[in-house]
Order: C-alpha cells, then sequence, then structure tokens
C-alpha cells in the first residue's frame, strides 16, 4: 500500500507517477468506481431522456422541424449534463463516503487516508490525482453521451417523418464489408447492401475526417450524414467542419443533414468572405477558390433538418 504522506515530500510527483496507474484502474475499469457510481444514476437519466422523445413523438409539423430538434438538442443536453455534474464536482465527496470492497484497496485506502489526515498538501495533491483520474474518462464518456444523443436526434426526426424502425429503415446495418451503418433506408436484412437506396451516417460533431469518410458509406446508395454542427448543444459551427473533410465530402457526393439557420449562416459567410477575397497573387485565388468550392458544396450537396425529413416522407413512408 502506498504512504500517501510522502505526497508532502520533495519526491511527490514520483510517489504520484507509482499511484497514477493502479488508482487509473480502479477508477476507469470494467467494474471501476465511475461506472458503479454511473450505474446508480443511469436508469434515471435514460428514463428523462426517454420522456423527452416521448413528448417530441407529438411533432407533425416538419416545417418547424429545426427548431424542435434544436430545442430537443438542449434538453438532452442538460440532462446528461445535469448527470455528468455529480462526478465532476462530487467525486471526492462520493469516494469519501463510498464502501469498497477489497476489489478497490487503493480506493479504500484513499477514502480512509482523505477522512483521517490533517496533512494538507498530501491531501490536495491526491485530490488533484484522483480528480485527474475521473476527468479522463469522463471526458470519453461525453463522447458517448454526444453519440447516444446524436441518434436519438436522428430518430425523432425520423418519427416525425413517419417512418417506423424495422419497417421503413433499420439501425446498425451490417454489410458484407466495412463498418456497420447507423441508418440504412428501407428496412432490408443485413449484407443487401444492393437493395438500399439511402445510407445515414451520424455524427454529432462533424471535425472527424476519418468518421466522415468511413466505410459506413457503402457505394450504390445515396450517402447522408447528420450533423449536430450548428445547434446550440453543440460546440461546433459549420465553418469549423475542415476544408480537407468538405473536399473528401464533395468528392464523394455525400449529402450533409444539419440544423438550417446555421446552414444559411455559413452560406451568407462564405458569400461575404468570396466578395471580399483577392485574386492578386496565385496564393490568394487558390484561397478564393477554396471558399468557393465550399460555398458550391453547401449549395448543392446540404439539406436543412425539416428538407430531409420531407425527402425521408415522400420516398419512404
Amino acid at each position: 500500500m502506498f504512504d500517501y504522506e510522502r505526497l508532502s515530500g520533495t519526491n511527490w510527483v514520483c510517489v504520484i507517477d507509482n499511484i497514477y496507474p493502479v488508482l487509473k484502474k480502479e477508477i476507469q475499469g470494467t467494474d471501476g468506481f465511475l461506472r458503479q457510481t454511473k450505474r446508480s444514476n443511469e436508469d434515471h437519466r435514460k428514463s428523462e431522456i426517454s420522456s423527452k422523445i416521448a413528448e417530441f413523438r407529438q411533432t407533425n409539423d416538419l416545417s418547424t422541424l429545426d427548431f424542435k430538434i434544436n430545442q430537443l438538442a438542449n434538453q438532452f443536453m442538460d440532462i446528461n449534463n445535469k448527470y455528468s455534474s455529480i462526478l465532476y464536482y462530487d467525486h471526492i465527496n462520493i469516494l469519501q463516503t463510498a464502501c469498497f470492497t477489497k476489489s478497490k484497496p487503493i480506493l479504500d485506502s484513499i477514502s480512509r487516508f482523505l477522512s483521517a489526515t490533517s496533512n494538507t498538501v498530501a491531501s490536495d495533491r491526491l485530490k488533484a490525482l484522483v480528480s485527474r483520474v475521473v476527468n479522463e474518462s469522463l471526458s470519453q464518456a461525453n463522447k458517448s453521451n454526444a453519440g447516444e444523443a446524436g441518434e436519438n436526434l436522428t430518430r425523432a426526426i425520423l418519427t416525425a417523418a413517419e417512418l417506423v424502425k424495422d419497417t421503413h429503415y433499420r439501425e446498425q446495418y451490417k454489410s458484407k464489408e466495412g463498418s456497420d451503418t447507423d441508418f440504412a433506408f428501407p428496412f432490408v436484412e443485413n449484407g443487401e447492401d444492393y437493395k438500399v437506396e439511402l445510407f445515414l451516417a451520424v455524427q454529432l460533431s462533424s471535425n472527424d475526417r476519418a468518421r466522415l469518410t468511413s466505410s459506413e458509406l457503402k457505394v450504390g446508395a445515396k450517402p447522408f450524414v447528420f450533423t449536430g454542427n450548428g445547434l446550440d448543444a453543440s460546440k461546433k459551427r459549420m465553418k469549423d467542419i475542415g476544408a480537407q473533410i468538405i473536399e473528401d465530402l464533395k468528392s464523394n457526393r455525400v449529402n450533409l443533414v444539419c440544423y438550417g439557420p446555421e446552414l444559411q449562416a455559413e452560406k451568407a459567410r462564405l458569400n461575404n468572405a468570396i466578395l471580399k477575397a483577392k485574386s492578386k497573387t496565385e496564393k490568394q485565388k487558390e484561397a478564393r477558390q477554396i471558399l468557393v468550392d465550399r460555398l458550391e458544396y453547401f449549395e448543392r450537396y446540404t439539406m436543412s433538418i425539416s428538407e430531409f425529413a420531407q425527402h425521408l416522407k415522400k420516398r419512404f413512408a
């Protein structure tokens, strides 16, 4: 067992480095402290998410769907933040009041040390270490929640378009090769790529080029990507999608589904930038052409959420 009092000594960094990998396993493991703590709240979180989805099922006006999806995304974010905040800001109190088994001897010893010690320097450094390990894990958990939110928003769009799972479309379609695709239209059996008319991949924040050009979007059917860029709940805007990503999407004729007001704002931004762009030098001409190509993509290969829902309803409902 570690001597935590040494955290106030001259070699405290070495002590931290020795504790870190063992502590990480007990906190982040498959049956670690964080997973156990999250499980105690997960049913409540999912119940609140399900309640919001159930309320949304009353939506039948596709003309206002962009705004309603934006509202729903905000509700998902508020629910997820409420439960993640418990772990972000109260993990030390939870740790000190938890009852650990012999399977987590380090956490047990840390809990007992923090409750008994008067060594504030050692205590502060130990708490900082615990917070570091917790926050590393929560960063990954937030990505998982974002992925879940993206798929739930997509399901809400499909419900508004009067599409029924396993009748008009299927989820996690398995092709004979490549990755699973989030949504495939119409409903077909796995491996029947030749029957698929439309593939839809979901990315709440479309800044991962590999994700957008992945093997999810198979050749033969019309490829779409739904992005949350521009929604209030997203940290990224449409302008944050890099030039290389746009080039890849355009060359593969991948259609982007996005929040309508943000799409219009990006088109306006590009038009304004093109008007102001100079074309005296070769470098300036190249920079201007990138803007022109980007605008062309957003004018030819994008749909608002409302437009996409109407397209799906007309074709598949």
